[in-house]
């Protein structure tokens, strides 16, 4: 018979038992069913006896019916035996289902206690262990001896008999763990003095292997107690908990600065007694002690039990304590450094011991006070440096330090900066004046990663060149003529940064590894170094310093030793440091306030600043009042614009080119003859019509204001502009520059003749623009708006902000430029990064008005009308003395019509009418042909209305001009003279 076991639930710690929780108890063997009287067995026998007699008619039969009750008692015999024997079996089984249980309960029992014995180490284990645990911030549930203490097992199920009840007892019971106790509430030993001082002798050494200096404060009597003397946890410190023994017969002295206050902080108590009576008060547990192996634990609100207690010798914990004072030493917790200042002003520091005036081969500064002095720094021998510290740590505040000092025992021709803050600037703010800083790097985005790759590596390539150059093999051989300052990149947030922009890192490593023959030194600081900087970068950052740090494997991590997992919290600056010999120091960070800085700054006012190897990226707003000045503002970096320049007579400037991987600006130049017409893509607002106005301006000033043809304005504008480009290539009064913005929309609205004839100018003008010296530049939202030959007729294209990255790659652009939230006249030229100008708008100028038609003079008009009947109405009130033939409103107005004309031809017209005026729609005069056709050569046209109509009267093959408003606009054709555009009559 198996034991069924269920699962309480997992448990998630690795030292508990795996497995159910709770086990079953079997259930009790079934008592064997009472078998009932055989009647059917019984009867059968009699019945069978009667049959026979009475077919046979024998008597002897009858003899037969004795059996039915022989049959029926042997059947409930032979019940009684099998119930019986069934009983025995299930006895047994249930007795093997115990059995098997009670080695279950042993064997969890002994996994629980060894689990119960790795989670709560005792005294020995500690003083076994070669290094101290110090994970706990405060002294954990202490174990005071081996016991009975409740088991987490549990068992279910009914008890059948008092073993069955043991066992449950004992399930619940798990003998030979460790009983723990709460410090917090104080302990007492009660009993033989060297008993009761072994016992408290184990708890002081769990407190101090599980709590480290920084967070615990230790008070022993002066006798008995001077083994716990050594141990490195401070005594009357800052303010920490502090554990006091109490030992009536001794005096526990609390001295220190803080005497006082570690009184009060005296949360955890020991105590060592002869009887209970002398105990302090509020102590909540006390162990008697009867003899080495046995004593009685007595806790408030719960009964005694006995307990095996756990003791310690004096040889065993004074070795103990030399290891640990020792494993302190080496992690830079112990020694006279717990008296180091919490505050050291930069002012107090001195200069550095090793630094030497134009020495390019080291690069010392001192950065903090240690125990033994001030430490000092040598960043050439590291050639990188690694700094962690969490928030609140003092990190800024360090590198700031570092910084300062640097900056005051180097000069900027021997030592430079380039700050990089990931959390948005203000960290580095304090030491922006100081000459010695070429570059403060904020707000990273996509863009600015980008320049940061290309900066750096530009960096890497120019150093590189001056070294190789010069014939030397590092910076430290290079010849004092040679200007090459230290550069000394350092970054805040590193952990941040990498993660945000992963090609960082690979420049970040690849400087890592050339830095030292360079010159080039990297200054890492994260909260959380572990994991993010690579191995090869940590290889080369000899330098290491942590401040305080959340986890200990960060503190491992940089400076070998857990120690700055157990610094002090709340005392910014404090942290351990290694300068890349393995000594590790303990050392409070200097503070460089503004008037240290200042102070710095003034003594390097007079220096020239060192070449900038990162240019601030373009302004969002670039003139040609102030291009001038944010090119020079590059030229640092490249000793000059490279290239020809657009001062050469023949360039026209466009804007200013981000050159990161060549450190410098340089003018982004138009040459209309060598370049071809210009399109300006890019969305409303974006910068074209500025760029636009701005070139039109330099065109103006070269070539006066006449020069430049802006075909803009009314749609009659426009298509006359467009006519007169029809006439550039003829040599004379032609313009240097036709603008045209808007050029997908500008002729959206436009009849189709017309935007077919417009589209066809334009592609005319693309195509005669470098044979005839008129450079085009025109703007449009997208290219493919346009038609393949207009299209193909710009071999140049500036790309300004777009609407999505896909219509900037589409358009031709390079779709790594591209930004949602660029400002105006941001964009790219020849694939590199731009800002591109802006000029204002000129005023529109005023256009001139359109002469009214008159017909004064005339003899005979022939008018088209799209509405002829309102036409015929105007003419007759404004030339009352007119004769108005209405083309199809009666019969015979045709012929009318002809009269009039033949008339007019054979001069024989009257007197009485000044002037005859033939008005009809487009169907009246495509339904009398002839009569159209001797208008067209002896009558004045005039068209009111549309292209329709001009057709069905003029049947020019030309385009007449475009009128904006049909309506309020009218064309007019004297005999072989083109068609006018005029204002029709005002109602």
């Amino acid at each position: 018979m198996d034991v069924g076991v269920w699962s309480a639930g997992p448990v998630p710690d690795r030292d508990r038992p795996a497995g159910p929780a709770t086990l079953v108890l079997p259930p009790a063997a079934a008592e064997p069913a009472r078998a009932g009287f055989p009647w059917i067995a019984s009867t059968a026998p009699v019945a069978a006896a009667i049959a026979i007699w009475a077919i046979t008619g024998s008597a002897f039969a009858l003899v037969f019916a004795a059996l039915g009750p022989v049959v029926a008692f042997a059947t409930m015999l032979d019940a009684r035996r099998i119930g019986a024997r069934a009983r025995r079996r299930a006895l047994a089984d249930r007795a093997d289902a115990i059995a098997r249980l009670r080695i279950e309960v042993e064997a969890r029992h002994a996994t629980e206690r060894d689990a119960a014995w790795r989670r709560s180490p005792s005294a020995r284990a500690a003083v076994d262990r070669a290094v101290p645990m110090w994970r706990h911030a405060a002294p954990p549930p202490i174990v005071v001896g081996r016991g009975p203490v409740a088991s987490e097992l549990r068992l279910d199920g009914v008890a059948v008999d008092d073993a069955d009840t043991a066992l449950v007892d004992d399930t619940a019971r798990l003998d030979g763990a460790p009983v723990r106790v709460d410090v917090r509430h104080g302990i007492g030993f009660v009993g033989d003095p060297v008993l009761a001082r072994a016992a408290a002798r184990a708890v002081l050494v769990q407190c101090a292997d599980a709590v480290g200096p920084a967070e615990l404060a230790l008070q022993v009597p002066d006798r008995d107690w001077e083994w716990a003397t050594v141990l490195p946890h401070r005594r009357g410190g800052p303010p920490s908990p502090t554990l006091v023994v109490h030992e009536p017969s001794r005096t526990t002295r609390l001295d220190g600065p803080d005497a006082a206050g570690a009184r009060q902080r005296a949360a955890f108590r020991i105590a060592v007694a002869r009887d209970p009576a002398a105990l302090p008060p509020g102590i909540g547990s006390v162990l008697h002690l009867a003899s080495p192996r046995t004593g009685v634990l007595h806790r408030t609100a719960r009964r005694p039990i006995e307990v095996e207690p756990e003791l310690l010798a004096v040889a065993e914990a004074s070795a103990w304590a030399a290891r640990l004072e020792q494993a302190a030493r080496r992690a830079g917790l112990a020694g006279p450094d717990r008296d180091l200042p919490r505050r050291v002003p930069f002012s107090s520091l001195p200069l550095p011991a090793t630094a030497r005036p134009g020495d390019r081969t080291r690069l010392p500064a001192v950065v903090g006070i240690a125990d033994d002095g001030p430490v000092e720094l040598e960043l050439t021998s590291g050639p990188h440096a690694l700094v962690a510290g969490t928030t609140g740590s003092g990190k800024s505040e360090f590198l700031l330090a570092w910084i300062t000092s640097l900056a005051l025992a180097h000069p900027p021709d021997r030592v430079a900066f380039l700050l990089v803050d990931f959390k948005g600037g203000a960290a580095f703010a304090p030491v922006a004046s100081l000459p010695h800083v070429t570059g403060i790097v904020t707000d990273l985005d996509d863009t600015q990663a980008a320049r940061a790759v290309a900066s750096l590596r530009a960096e890497v390539r120019h150093r590189e060149l001056v070294l190789r150059a010069a014939g030397a093999r590092d910076l430290a051989t290079l010849p004092d003529g040679i200007e090459l300052p230290r550069l000394v990149v350092v970054v805040d947030e590193f952990q941040a940064m990498v993660e945000r922009f992963p090609e960082l890192g690979d420049v970040i490593a690849d400087l890592a590894a050339r830095g030292r023959s360079l010159g080039v030194h990297l200054v890492l600081a994260s909260q959380r170094p572990n994991g993010v900087v690579r191995e090869q970068v940590m290889a080369n950052c000899g330098i290491r310093v942590s401040l305080r740090v959340l986890q200990r494997a960060d503190s491992l991590a940089v400076v070998g030793t857990d120690g700055a997992a157990l610094l002090e919290p709340g005392r910014p600056g404090l942290g351990i440091a290694d300068g890349g010999d393995g000594r590790r120091i303990r050392f409070q960070s200097a503070i460089a306030d503004e008037e240290a800085i200042e102070a710095v700054a003034s003594c390097h006012a007079e220096a020239a600043p060192p070449r900038r190897p990162w240019l601030d990226p373009l302004p969002e707003l670039v003139t040609l009042d102030t291009v001038d000045a944010v090119l020079a503002h590059g030229r640092s970096g490249a000793r000059g614009i490279a290239g020809r320049g657009a001062d050469d007579g023949e360039a026209i400037l466009l804007g200013v080119v981000d050159e990161p991987d060549r450190q410098r600006r340089s003018p982004a130049a138009w040459r209309p003859a060598h370049d071809g017409p210009l399109i300006v893509l890019g969305t409303p607002h974006s910068g074209r019509s500025g760029l636009l106005a701005a070139i039109a301006r330099q065109v103006e000033a070269r070539h006066g204001l006449s020069s430049v043809l802006r075909v803009e304005g009314s749609r009659s504008a426009v298509w006359d502009a467009l006519e007169a480009s029809g006439g550039i290539d003829a040599g004379a009064g032609r313009p240097a520059l036709v603008v045209l913005d808007d050029l997908d929309t500008r002729f959206a609205s436009w009849p189709d003749e017309y935007r077919l004839a417009a589209l066809l100018r334009v592609e005319e003008l693309l195509r005669i623009s470098r044979r005839s010296g008129v450079a085009v530049a025109a703007s449009a939202v997208r290219s493919n708006g346009m038609g393949a030959g207009i299209r193909d007729g710009f071999t140049t294209t500036a790309f300004l902000r777009h609407a999505s990255r896909s219509d900037l790659v589409h358009a031709g652009g390079a779709g790594t430029h591209w930004g949602a939230h660029e400002p105006p006249g941001s964009g790219q030229w020849r694939g590199l990064r731009a800002q591109f100008l802006h000029s204002d708008l000129r005023p529109d100028a005023a256009e001139h008005p359109i002469e009214p038609v008159a017909f004064d003079g005339l003899e005979i008009a022939a008018v088209a009308s799209a509405t002829p009947e309102a036409d015929a109405t105007a003419l007759r009130a404004h030339l009352p003395g007119a004769e108005v033939i209405r083309l199809g409103s009666t019969p015979g107005t045709a012929v009318q019509a002809m009269d009039a004309l033949e008339s007019v031809a054979a001069g024989s017209g009257t007197e009485s009418h000044a002037i005859r005026l033939i008005v009809g729609d487009a169907e009246d005069w495509a339904a009398n042909w002839s009569l159209a056709h001797a208008a067209r050569s002896r009558a004045t046209i005039v068209v009111h209305g549309g292209h329709a109509e001009f057709r069905s009267l003029a049947r020019a093959t030309a385009l007449p001009p475009l009128l904006d408003d049909p309506t309020a606009q009218c064309w007019i054709a004297h005999p072989e003279h083109a068609p006018a555009r005029r204002a029709w009559l005002t109602r």
